[in-house]
């Protein structure tokens, strides 16, 4: 029989093997070795291990790979000797998830080390807070620096600006713990306008849904790549969705305003309305709790918008109360508000002004119970302060309505509103106890009251007498104004000030009205760098014979980068060039600290120091341009002069041979080689 017949049985028989018992129960599990605990354990974490590693070697490679870039709020911008930390160009990358268009913040520097007599201040918000369109110089948080150093000359101010465009309060309680570790002293806060179309708010498209805890939750896994790469990925796959399905896609021309907005119609006391309003008001809380907890001050600023001068974007029909009575249109309450006001009814003007822009489907102006929840916040918080811009620009509005006399469009101020700004929070924050011991003994001019939303204001007359240096400070050249009106202009040119889509931009064939606005419009329509266009504009007022045109755009750099050497010599340059020695030396001895190994900062600072009878200081300065650039002759002449005033007139008269062996028509040198050699007969 060949084995392949043999069936089990006979083959356990032949084997001397028990054939498979009937009762399933093997015979021979007793002889199976017993799984120990400690290797069934270990058998488990392994296996629950395999995806952790995983993820922790993802994570590991896309921080190698550096993923979506440096994402912290604050990174260090390689300046000096790597000493300064700036708000980070990348970190807003964090929340727009869905929009390709990334804001960034402004450029303020500051110390990584926090030195003893530092007070540190951060400002937060949105564009507003941002100083859009001006940016730069525009910003109401280098107002508040100014006033803020003038009057507490024994510190060195910080006023750091981290607010950018189109970011809700989600980003604000986000930046709270990086802040923090940057031990500020204050914070600013100026913000509230996003709550419905900012990134993560309750009508835009990078939006979570309306629970904040959630949201929160969700900010705090942004740290980690690898939920990154799952979020672009799942973003990625959607948007792939909804092109195969026909979906309509936005136009990738689109200002950020369009890019960003999921409901365009939202009405007054709506769900979405009331969603945000819990969003703000949560969030806020939030973010005081946290600064509070570390005993950090807060001042907290009422918002301002266009009343008067800005119609209602979207009216919305058929929206009803909270007792189902049907709404009035946000158009017809705003023609009502311009009768009251042409029949000198300004009071009640403004009550349907306001009326209207809650009553606007398009929500980019915050309504009014965000100035109220602003106002508890203050009242409930013993260190959080009220800061009444809202109350100060209805001060300096005709008729008490704020318009287009300090609003470009419809929320973001001119430059004098931006003026106003730093300026009441600034005397908001001298009047506080908190800085009470820091300041210098003042005059208190204005009037003043602890009630939030009381009537706290600047005087007009003060305004023109005490701010009018400030505003000076802030630098605003032509050029700053035409990049301001370019900035507006392109955005009324669209979305939602311009709702159909046929509309030809006014870029074409524009025609600039000279070298400012030419160069204003390639900073805002050809990504011409702001510093770059600004020195190039400041070289074409020299050579123009404009001094003074030329020494603002410097001293507008130099307001933005005082870090930087190169602005302080542009304008000291301005300055020598018309004999003004008093003026150009400050300069010069600035950019003397910040880059001492510069042979033309030496050669022209000792030259004054020789000019003003230091020669020692100034021999020395000039030897230090000598080592740098040895073959200067104008240093060398100088040099050979400094010697002379000193009575070493043979040095002085072995420098001039050099001067002539390099350039022998370099001009007075043969009078002044005359004039050592009867000095030294």
């Amino acid at each position: 029989m060949s084995r392949k017949s043999l069936d089990s049985k006979k083959i356990g028989k032949k084997k001397k093997l028990p054939s498979s018992p009937k009762d399933g129960k093997s015979k021979t599990a007793g002889m199976q070795p017993t799984r120990s605990k400690e290797r069934t354990a270990l058998f488990y974490g392994i296996t629950a291990g395999i995806p952790l590693v995983f993820f922790l070697l993802l994570e590991i490679g896309l921080r190698w790979g550096n993923y979506m870039g440096d994402l912290a709020l604050f990174s260090d911008p390689g300046i000096g000797n790597n000493e300064y930390f700036l708000p980070n160009p990348n970190f807003a990358a964090r929340y727009f998830f869905y929009t390709k268009t990334v804001p960034s913040p402004s450029i303020d520097v500051f110390k990584q080390e926090k030195t003893p007599d530092t007070y540190r201040v951060f400002a937060m918000g949105g564009s507003s807070a941002a100083g859009y369109p001006y940016g730069f110089n525009g910003t109401y948080s280098r107002v508040v620096k100014d006033i803020l150093q003038d009057r507490m000359p024994d510190k060195q101010v910080e006023v750091i600006n981290v607010g950018i465009s189109a970011i809700s309060s989600y980003t604000l309680y986000d930046q709270v713990a990086e802040i923090l570790q940057h031990e500020p002293d204050a914070i600013l806060i100026y913000a509230g306008h996003n709550e419905f179309y900012g990134a993560l708010g309750v009508g835009s498209n990078e939006n979570l849904g309306g629970f904040p805890w959630f949201v929160r939750g969700y900010l705090k896994l942004q740290q980690y790549k690898t939920f990154l790469l799952l979020r672009n990925a799942i973003v990625g796959a959607g948007k792939w969705t909804a092109s195969i399905f026909g979906a309509q896609e936005v136009d990738p021309n689109a200002t950020l305003m369009e890019r960003i907005i999921n409901s365009r119609s939202i009405a007054l006391d709506g769900p979405k309305h009331q969603l945000a309003m819990h969003q703000f008001d949560s969030n806020l809380s939030a973010i005081l709790d946290a600064f509070i907890q570390q005993g950090v001050p807060v001042w907290l600023g009422s918002l301002a918008s266009n009343y008067k001068d800005q119609v209602p974007f979207v009216d919305v029909p058929d929206a009803v109360d909270a007792q189902y009575q049907p709404l009035p249109l946000a158009s017809s309450v705003f023609k009502e508000g311009q009768s009251l006001l042409v029949d000198g009814d300004a009071n009640a003007a403004q009550t349907r002004f306001a009326y209207a822009k809650d009553l606007d489907g398009l929500k980019f102006r915050a309504p009014e119970s965000i100035n109220r929840i602003i106002r508890e916040k203050t009242r409930a918080y013993e260190q959080v302060h009220y800061v009444p811009v809202y109350e100060t620009f209805v001060e300096h509005s005709p008729n008490r309505i704020i318009g287009s006399e300090l609003m470009l469009e419809h929320l973001h101020p001119n430059a004098k509103g931006y003026l106003l700004m730093g300026a009441i929070f600034a005397q908001t924050m001298l009047e506080s106890e908190t800085l009470n011991h820091f300041t210098s003994p003042s005059t208190n001019e204005t009037s003043t009251s602890s009630d939030p939303g009381s009537d706290r204001q600047i005087n007009n007359t003060l305004i023109e007498q005490r701010l009018k240096p400030y505003e000076k400070r802030m630098y605003l050249s032509d050029f700053d104004h035409r990049v301001a009106y370019h900035r507006v202009r392109t955005l009324k040119q669209g979305f939602p000030f311009v709702l159909s889509n046929n509309t030809q931009g006014y870029q074409q064939g524009y025609k600039p009205t000279g070298p400012a606005d030419s160069l204003a419009f390639l900073t805002v329509h050809a990504s011409k760098n702001w510093d770059e266009a600004k020195v190039e504009l400041g070289g074409v007022y020299e050579r123009t014979n404009r001094p003074e045109k030329a020494f603002l755009e410097y001293m507008g750099l130099i307001r933005n980068q005082p870090w930087n050497d190169s602005p302080y010599v542009f304008a000291s340059r301005v300055r020598l060039n018309q004999n003004n020695f008093d003026a150009a030396e400050p300069l010069l001895e600035q950019a003397y600290s910040i880059q001492p190994k510069d042979a033309y900062i030496t050669k022209m600072l000792g030259a004054i120091m020789v000019q003003k009878g230091d020669l020692q200081r100034g021999i020395n300065l000039l030897l230090e341009s000598r080592s740098l650039s040895p073959r200067d002759p104008q240093m060398l002449y100088n040099l050979s002069g400094a010697y002379g005033l000193n009575k070493n007139y043979r040095q002085a008269l072995e420098i001039i041979e050099e001067v002539i062996a390099i350039n022998p028509n370099f001009p007075g040198i043969q009078q002044w080689k005359a004039q050592l050699q009867r000095a030294l007969n």
